[in-house]
């Protein structure tokens, strides 16, 4: 059995595995972006351990990206399914 069969074998098992992922690091990726915005507070805040303008932000984008929120909760669950 060639590498590529058994590397298709085991990606082929874990399908769910490999959305939730991509969801969850998409998501994550977006926040972060979002974050290091000049507009955005979120990364300064956090850096200077600011709790109290931290959290508002995070609220805003929570508010402003909810599919984004929806797809790091769903790429999680997806994640620890059990088969």
């Amino acid at each position: 059995m060639a590498i590529t069969d058994s590397l298709g074998d085991a990606l082929a098992g874990r399908a769910y595995q490999l959305i939730g992922l991509v969801f969850g690091a998409a998501a994550i990726a977006h926040f972060s972006l979002w974050a290091k915005a000049p507009d955005h507070a979120l990364d300064t805040a956090v850096a200077a351990g600011d709790v109290s303008t931290a959290i508002p932000e995070v609220v805003a984008y929570a508010q402003g990206h909810p599919a984004y929120v929806l797809a790091f909760v769903a790429g999680a669950v997806l994640l620890v399914r059990q088969p």
